[in-house]
C-alpha cells in the first residue's frame, strides 16, 4: 500500500494529478483510520499502464509526422530523377 506522496513520487506525477484521476475514477484510494490515502498495488500498474498508452499517442504521432516526411522527400526525388530523364 502507498501513501499518495509515495505512488506520486513512484509514478513521477504531482499530488494533484493523482487526485484529479481519483476525481476521474481512474485510482481508487481505501481511507485509513487516520484519513490518509492508501493506494494499492493495482492503482500503481494502472497509472503506469496509462503513462505507457499516453506514450504510445505521442509515438503514434511521430510515425505519422515521419511517414509524411518519408512521402514528401520520396516524391521529390521522384520528380527530380524524372527531370534528369527529359533532359
Amino acid at each position: 500500500m502507498y501513501r499518495i506522496s509515495e505512488l506520486a513520487q513512484r509514478v513521477g506525477l504531482s499530488r494533484s494529478t493523482l487526485l484529479y484521476y481519483e476525481k476521474l475514477g481512474l485510482i481508487s484510494a481505501k481511507r485509513q483510520a487516520n484519513g490518509y490515502r492508501s493506494y494499492s498495488e493495482n492503482d500503481l500498474q494502472r497509472l503506469v499502464l496509462l503513462q505507457q498508452l499516453h506514450r504510445l499517442d505521442v509515438l503514434d504521432d511521430e510515425i505519422a509526422k515521419k511517414q509524411k516526411a518519408r512521402e514528401l522527400l520520396s516524391s521529390m526525388l521522384a520528380s527530380h530523377q524524372f527531370a534528369e530523364c527529359i533532359y
